[in-house]
């Protein structure tokens, strides 16, 4: 048996005196990380203090020996996270050492002995970590390469602090902080924010796939691993799908370790249902998915007749719209505004899935590594639609914008208008437009001339513009794997998971997997647009067709029926005393404005849960506007 654990991480570095209580402070922040143990270590050296303070969640047969913070000679380590090839780096680098402990902790401590730096390029996991070298006097930090894990940290002249946690970090008297607006800017646009900046300010992020070496008084941040799209491999369409069902069995099979219950999250689309089947191979397994009462929200009928063609141990949860109730609790568990509507039945899924297992696998992923976007759909449609003679487009685009359109989201006019509009730009600005939440005509309805904009947009465009890619279908890949997977879905995969103390594995993010489906041809992944081509050839072996081959349906929430039955009076309530408005930032007016226009047929749903998230992540946080 190995020891394991997910967890909470947190540190300083400063020349003033550091006691026990101050990293305590920090890790109380962090219970719901780690609610088995907790650790602490004070360092003197060189002139300075060095804290790290660890929060622990037990997951394969943890013994003390294993506790955390964990020193090996002149090196101590707090680690958050699993590296789940572990156990093949310590027989082929360490198989003549002894070890203290069945961790892959102390296998992370002898690679870093052994590579220094460079060992976070042969992890296969999701981490945080940070390690003290006391001979070298510097602290090396690094988060995984996809940032499936959150490291936070902040700087001012003789004080460095870190934590897996910006509530962690506020715990520490010494940072003076407020929230920065621009940065709320950024999240009206996507519904996350896409920077390495916080929504404090000189409050920061840890990019994914980066390390930080932080010594003297000087943090310098390398990237040590991304992807490239550049060269592609020659295989055959039959090749293709047995190397990339071989990679995907491995990477699920190396998440199956684990000596308390596990389970999967089955929602009855192709890639959490590929995942469950590829785990009930190894035996049968417990199954959790999540419905709503509202039909063409409800996926509930698949996930059971996936469940029962694997002859799962399954459990199913349907959810009211109840948000208000649950609300706090959301906005607790996120330490900076997210308004992905998916968090409510996570939230949901989440409290079922933790009473009956510890950890669980899912199907995040899968749509970045083999193209199962709707919006690529789009875009390649604008790709052929650019083929017209662009006098031509904008006739048509003149001739039709002025219309009236059906209040339908997928009305045929209002999709022509939009790929009469996107075409006429480049590809670079339509994308972003495919992403776009608030578009500027929005926000200057509800925006006061004191509302400071973010800087967002651009670094989309030039993500896009920069990727390592030639084609449009890689470049859409890779953009939304550095922006949207990282800083919205991986957030809530975090956020909801470690709420409820509950591990969340993700085996379509496995590095190998994102490394060789970046070197397929587009056409193994998008085929005369057809969605996931490659991975549905896969998935045809293990589950039904009509499972494989319906049309997707999502993480969806019914938020425009919500808003104009039981939230509606609740978003009035709230916008009347709107926080936002008495920031000085937002028009009250405004706010109300959206919601009755909502209520005329035009749908805003999505922007008014934005709203509403945002309108009470500020009432959390309120004693830092300024």
């Amino acid at each position: 048996m190995y020891d394991i654990a997910m967890c909470g991480i947190a540190g300083k570095i400063t020349i003033a005196e550091i006691r026990p209580e101050d990293i305590k402070s920090m890790t109380d922040k962090m219970i719901r990380r780690g609610p088995d143990a907790e650790g602490c270590k004070i360092i003197q050296h060189n002139g300075k203090w060095i804290g790290l303070g660890h929060r622990r969640l037990k997951i394969i047969d943890l013994s003390d020996n294993a506790n955390q913070p964990f020193t090996l000679g002149n090196l101590t380590l707090v680690f958050n996270g699993e590296i789940y090839n572990f156990q093949e780096l310590k027989q082929k680098y360490f198989a003549a050492d002894n070890f203290l402990t069945r961790s892959d902790t102390e296998v992370v401590l002898k690679m870093y002995q052994k590579f220094g730096a460079d060992c976070v390029k042969q992890f296969r996991g999701m981490f945080a970590l940070a390690i003290y070298d006391k001979d070298k006097d510097l602290l090396f930090l690094a988060v995984d390469q996809t940032g499936k894990k959150p490291l936070y940290y902040h700087f001012t002249g003789t004080t460095f602090i870190f934590a897996s946690s910006i509530d962690a970090l506020l715990a520490q008297p010494e940072i003076k902080t407020k929230i920065d607006f621009s940065t709320l800017d950024d999240f009206l646009t996507f519904n996350y924010i896409p920077s390495e900046k916080s929504s404090f300010r000189h409050i920061y992020k840890m990019p994914a796939g980066h390390f930080m070496i932080f010594k003297g008084a000087q943090g310098k941040i390398e990237k040590y691993w991304d992807l490239d799209y550049i060269p592609k491999n020659n295989l055959s369409l039959n090749e293709a799908i047995a190397q990339t069902e071989a990679i995907l069995r491995e990477a699920v099979q190396l998440r199956l370790v684990s000596d308390v219950p596990l389970g999967a999250f089955l929602s009855g689309g192709v890639d959490s249902s590929l995942i469950a089947a590829l785990m009930a191979e190894q035996g049968r397994i417990k199954t959790f998915s999540i419905g709503f009462t509202q039909k063409d929200f409800n996926e509930l009928d698949y996930a059971r007749k996936v469940a029962e063609k694997l002859n799962s141990e399954h459990y199913e949860f349907t959810v009211t719209p109840d948000a208000v109730s649950i609300l706090p609790e959301l906005i607790d568990s996120y330490d900076e505004p997210n308004a992905d509507p998916s968090q409510i039945p996570m939230y949901y899924l989440c409290q079922m899935t933790r009473e009956q297992v510890t950890v669980t696998l899912n199907g995040d992923g899968g749509d970045e590594c083999f193209g199962g976007y709707e919006r690529y759909q789009g875009m390649l449609y604008q790709s052929a639609f650019r083929k017209i003679p662009k006098p031509l487009r904008q006739m048509l685009y003149s001739s039709i914008r002025n219309l009236p359109e059906s209040s339908a989201h997928r009305s045929f006019l209002r999709r022509l208008k939009w790929l009469c509009n996107v075409s006429l730009s480049s590809e670079a600005e339509s994308y972003f437009q495919a992403n776009l939440s608030f578009d500027d005509k929005l926000k200057n309805k509800l925006y006061t001339t004191q509302m400071p904009r973010g800087s967002g947009a651009q670094q989309f465009i030039d993500v896009f513009n920069n990727a390592p890619a030639k084609t449009l279908i890689d470049k859409m890949l890779y953009t939304d794997i550095k922006l949207y997977l990282r800083n919205d879905l991986l957030v809530k995969a975090d956020r909801s998971t470690m709420h409820r103390s509950l591990e969340g594995r993700s085996p379509l993010l496995d590095t190998r997997l994102l490394e060789f489906t970046a070197g397929l041809p587009d056409k193994y992944k998008i085929k005369n647009y057809q969605l996931k081509y490659l991975l549905k050839k896969i998935s045809e072996k293990y589950l039904p067709k009509e499972i494989v081959y319906r049309k997707k349906q999502g993480f969806g929430v019914p938020l425009n029926a919500w808003f104009r039955g039981e939230l509606k009076q609740y978003a009035a309530d709230l916008f009347k005393n709107s926080v936002l408005a008495e920031s000085g930032y937002f028009q009250r007016q405004g706010l109300i404005d959206l919601l009755a226009e909502h209520q005329h047929g035009r749908n805003h749903g999505r922007r008014l849960f934005t709203l509403v998230i945002l309108e009470n992540w500020l009432r959390k946080y309120q004693s830092y506007i300024g």
